[in-house]
């Protein structure tokens, strides 16, 4: 199931409530078949800006990435692992300074933090080694349809 499914889904539910609703309203069935091809013609028009606009960003997002390569900085080359490993350090420093440093009443001042390290890490990850799975497997897929 893909992340745009629950759009997708949403205009699907819509055209069926509006099909009932013509269904009520019209007179004549193909005045009825009319309606319903029409609006499940624009359903699919809606999927494939979906579909397009997903394609887009990931382009744009594989651009991005190949830009920062080809630049001369060494920061921008280094800026998403370094990015990964200060994410990384700060946890497992959070970690241990609630396991072994602060005092059992001082640690829930760590609490607040949680959260927001819980969402950063869970990006890096997913970008950092979950974008370059993604690729593959969208490379083979896409290997697979066209021969």
């Amino acid at each position: 199931m893909a992340w745009y499914d629950f759009i997708t889904g949403g205009a699907d539910k819509l055209v069926s409530s509006v099909g009932n609703a013509i269904d009520s309203l019209s007179t004549t069935d193909e005045e009825k078949l009319q309606l319903k091809a029409v609006l499940e013609k624009q359903t699919q028009d809606y999927k494939l800006g979906v579909l397009n606009a997903q394609n887009d960003a990931e382009k744009e997002l594989t651009e991005r990435l190949k830009a920062d390569m080809v630049s001369d900085s060494w920061l921008s080359k280094n800026i998403r692992p370094l990015a990964l490993a200060f994410l990384t350090i700060s946890t497992v420093f959070l970690i241990y300074a609630t396991i072994f440093l602060l005092k059992p009443e001082d640690a829930v001042l760590v609490e607040a933090w949680t959260p927001l390290l819980t969402a950063l890490l869970i990006t890096a990850y997913s970008f950092y080694f979950g974008s370059r799975g993604f690729e593959k497997s969208f490379k083979i897929k896409n290997n697979k349809t066209t021969t």
